[in-house]
């Protein structure tokens, strides 16, 4: 048989800066908050609007947090980390080893 090219990028997600297509809804939602509250309270710095500046500053902020969540680490790892800092970590879904081992308050009589 002859060896057949393999389309290895295919599945990929689309990036541009670095940010998953997928996460650009929330970079947006940020980018507009952080132009819209300083312009309907009329903040102003020296005579000059600041949602200016703080559209500019949400928006480069939330690219690098989107980056330092996604690159070099694993799938869903900001997922896991909220989960584990909100729940026990006894609780868990029950492992089908669970019903064969003996609880650890119960020793074996010998």
């Amino acid at each position: 048989m002859r060896p057949r090219p393999i389309r290895s990028q295919i599945y990929l997600p689309v990036t541009r800066f670095g940010v998953v297509d997928a996460d650009w809804k929330f970079v947006f939602i940020t980018t507009f908050v952080c132009y819209t509250v300083p312009f309907m309270l009329d903040l102003r710095v020296l005579n000059i609007p600041i949602e200016l500046w703080a559209s500019l500053i949400g928006l480069v902020g939330s690219v690098a947090f989107f980056n330092y969540v996604r690159i070099g680490r694993k799938p869903f790892w900001l997922q896991h980390q909220i989960t584990a800092h909100l729940r026990s970590s006894r609780m868990r879904l029950s492992l089908p080893t669970d019903a064969t081992r003996k609880p650890w308050l119960i020793k074996a009589k010998k």
